[in-house]
C-alpha cells in the first residue's frame, strides 16, 4: 500500500476509513466522526503517498448522518493543502452515488495530488492564525488569557482597548466558534478585526473571543449539541458550561468599561446550506425595545454586506429557545437580549458555496470587513446627528 490516512494532525477528524488503489490512482472512503456528539460534520485528515498519482478520489460516507440542512449537497466543497502550500478549494468534481439499499455517498476528485495532502471540510482556523493576526496588528490587538477551558486550555480574548470604568465609548463584544468546527465564523471575524486595525478605530471598545470552544477545536470535534449541552445552549443566569462562566465574567468587565452597543456571535449553518449569509432569529416578544434594535442592525448590516453575500431576506426563523421562564439553557444572543438588555446578533456563514459563488478566505474576510464597515458608519452617523 502506497497511501496512508492520519488524523493525528491539528483539528484531525475522520473515521471508517478504507483505501482502494490502482496503478496511478486511488480512492479513499471516509466518514466524519461525531466525536462524542450527536451531530457530525467537520472532517480534517492527512493523506500521504510515496508515489506519483494521477488523482485521488475522496468518497464521503454516511452524509445522511451529518448536519447538512435541507439543501443541495452540491454546496459542499472541501479544501485541500498539497505539500504544505496554501489551502485551496477542490475542483468542482462532485459525484453522487445511490447504493442498492438506499444509502448514498458523495465524492470529489483531487487531481495531481502531492506527497502530503491535508483535506478538510473548510479552511481550518486555530491558534496559529490567531497569533498571526495579533502579530500583524502591531499592538492594536491585545491578547489576554481570561481563564481556562474545561480541559485546561487557555481561553484567549482580544481587545483593542481596556478602556476604564464608566467610559462613555460604545462597545461590542464578539464570540466565534462556540461550535468548534464552524471555521467560516473565524475567518469572518478575522476580516472584521483586520479592518478595525487597518483604520485604527479607537473610540469603539471591541473585545472578542475568537476560539470559544478551544477544546473542541484542538480535538477536531464538530462541537454542536454534544453532551450535555454545547456552549451556545449553556448561557443564562445559571451557567451550564465553565467556558460560558469565563466569558460571562469577561462580559461583565467589558460592560463596566463601555456603553454596550451590540453582541455578535459568528457561526456556520448546515454543511450543504449555500443561499447566503443570514441571521437566525425567533419570534420573541419585544423585550425592552431590543427586538426593534435587532431588526435595525440586521437591516443595516445586511444592506452593507450586500446581496452578493447575503440571503435575500437576511433573516431566517431558525433559532431554538432556551428556558425563558427561568433564564437557563439560553444562547449567546438570548443572554444579550434578555439579561444584558443589549441587542445580540448571530450570523450564519456558509462553508462552501454562497449564492453560487465558491467562497475563499478572501471572501470571508470581505464579509467581516463589510460588517465592521456597517457598524462604524452607523456609529459615525449617530455622532454627527447628536452633534447637530
Amino acid at each position: 500500500m502506497t497511501l496512508s490516512v492520519a488524523t493525528n494532525i491539528p483539528y484531525g477528524n475522520a473515521s471508517d476509513v478504507s483505501i482502494e488503489e490502482t496503478k496511478d490512482s486511488a480512492t479513499i472512503f471516509f466518514a466524519a466522526s461525531p466525536s462524542d456528539g450527536p451531530q457530525s460534520l467537520w472532517f480534517c485528515f492527512r493523506v500521504k503517498t510515496n508515489k506519483k498519482l494521477k488523482h485521488i478520489r475522496f468518497v464521503l460516507k454516511h452524509p445522511y448522518n451529518m448536519l447538512m440542512g435541507s439543501c443541495d449537497l452540491l454546496n459542499i466543497l472541501p479544501v485541500v493543502k498539497k505539500d504544505n502550500r496554501q489551502w485551496q478549494r477542490f475542483e468542482k468534481t462532485y459525484q453522487f452515488y445511490i447504493l442498492p439499499d438506499g444509502r448514498y455517498e458523495i465524492s470529489w476528485v483531487l487531481n495531481k495530488p502531492g506527497k502530503i495532502n491535508d483535506v478538510a471540510l473548510c479552511y481550518p482556523y486555530g491558534t496559529p492564525e490567531l497569533e498571526n493576526l495579533v502579530e500583524e496588528s502591531n499592538g492594536y490587538w491585545k491578547k489576554d488569557t481570561i481563564g481556562v477551558s474545561t480541559e485546561n486550555r487557555p481561553m484567549i480574548r482580544l481587545s483593542n482597548d481596556y478602556s476604564f470604568p464608566d467610559s462613555k465609548n460604545s462597545g461590542i463584544y464578539i464570540v466565534a466558534r462556540q461550535h468548534s468546527g464552524e471555521t467560516p465564523g473565524s475567518w469572518v471575524l478575522d476580516g472584521f478585526l483586520r479592518y478595525l486595525m487597518s483604520v485604527k478605530t479607537q473610540d469603539l471598545i471591541v473585545w472578542a473571543i475568537p476560539l470559544s470552544n478551544i477544546d473542541g477545536i484542538e480535538k477536531g470535534r464538530y462541537g454542536k449539541d454534544y453532551f450535555p449541552l454545547d456552549l451556545n445552549r449553556s448561557w443564562g443566569k445559571r451557567v451550564l458550561r465553565h467556558e460560558i462562566l469565563v466569558i460571562q465574567r469577561d462580559i461583565a468587565r467589558w460592560q463596566e468599561r463601555c456603553n454596550p452597543l451590540l453582541g455578535l456571535d459568528f457561526h456556520a449553518p448546515g454543511g450543504a446550506e449555500g443561499d447566503g449569509v443570514y441571521f437566525p432569529t425567533t419570534n420573541k416578544g419585544n423585550i425592552a425595545g431590543i427586538k426593534k434594535k435587532q431588526i435595525y442592525w440586521i437591516n443595516r448590516i445586511g444592506k452593507t454586506v450586500g446581496k452578493d453575500y447575503m440571503f435575500p431576506n437576511y433573516r431566517k426563523n431558525a433559532r431554538s429557545e432556551g428556558n425563558l421562564k427561568n433564564l437557563t439553557g439560553l444562547e449567546f444572543t438570548d443572554y444579550f437580549d434578555f439579561i444584558l438588555k443589549t441587542p445580540g446578533l448571530c450570523l450564519e456563514i456558509p462553508y462552501g458555496i454562497n449564492n453560487g459563488m465558491i467562497l475563499t478566505k478572501r471572501d470571508y474576510k470581505e464579509i467581516g470587513k463589510r460588517i465592521a464597515t456597517a457598524i462604524l458608519e452607523e456609529k459615525m452617523e449617530g455622532e454627527n446627528d447628536s452633534t447637530c
